[in-house]
């Protein structure tokens, strides 16, 4: 049987709960049952709640507190009320015959629905980035203001973080590319300046970053 609520869609059968827009929630075990109990009933007392679990074990508050909690967590929304000793469902429980299979959301079901949801909203490898970080890096080998360094910083470490993003997103790595990038955006970052005084220090690593982000760019272009 499923379950509509205003804030869920249950599946009893193949023991399934989605939220308000359609995407799965991982709700298990009791408080999985006591959610398809009060479903049916729509409301309880405990002795009711704890004899449709297990009759065998003596449930007590303690339990279905806990259970409750779980539920109303889990979906986001208070939905199991306790007063006078009854647990009920606040709100209309509608009973359905199947779910919309076109507006569920199923990204937390399946490996390859998972990577689809993934792909859906891919990052795109760009290059320009890399260039225009290149030709500023370039330029601080003449004669440039102060203010020009402040600049190169906020690009530079913007760059730095795009690459990073993108290989730890889409390429599921934290290799020597993503920890280079972290380190130049580190170096970089003009939130809290790193000052070596020495500019035959700084052209060094500047040359050396040029390098390091075609190396990237034709690496990961590929």
């Amino acid at each position: 049987m499923i379950y509509k609520h205003l804030y869920f869609t249950l599946d009893s059968v193949k023991r399934r709960v989605f939220d308000e827009n359609n995407k799965e929630l991982r709700l298990t075990g009791n408080a999985f049952r006591m959610l398809v109990f009060l479903c049916q009933n729509k409301a309880a007392t405990l002795t009711d709640i704890g004899f449709y679990l297990d009759m065998a074990k003596n449930y007590d508050e303690n339990h279905l507190r806990q259970y409750r909690y779980k539920i109303n967590s889990i979906i986001g929304h208070d939905i199991i009320d306790y007063k006078n000793g009854i647990y009920s469902i606040m709100g209309e429980i509608k009973e359905l015959e199947k779910i919309e299979e076109n507006n569920r959301n199923t990204d937390l079901l399946q490996q390859g629905s998972l990577k689809f949801h993934h792909m859906s909203k891919e990052i795109k490898f760009v290059k320009w980035p890399a260039i225009i970080s290149s030709i500023i890096l370039v330029l601080t080998f003449f004669d440039m203001p102060s203010g020009y360094y402040t600049f190169l910083r906020f690009v530079i470490t913007a760059t730095a973080i795009y690459y990073a993003y993108y290989i730890y997103q889409q390429i599921k790595k934290m290799d020597f590319w993503f920890w280079t990038l972290v380190t130049i955006a580190i170096l970089f970052n003009p939130i809290i300046p790193i000052y070596l005084y020495d500019k035959t220090i700084w052209q060094i690593i500047d040359g050396g970053v040029i390098i390091f982000i075609i190396s990237l760019i034709i690496k990961y272009k590929k």
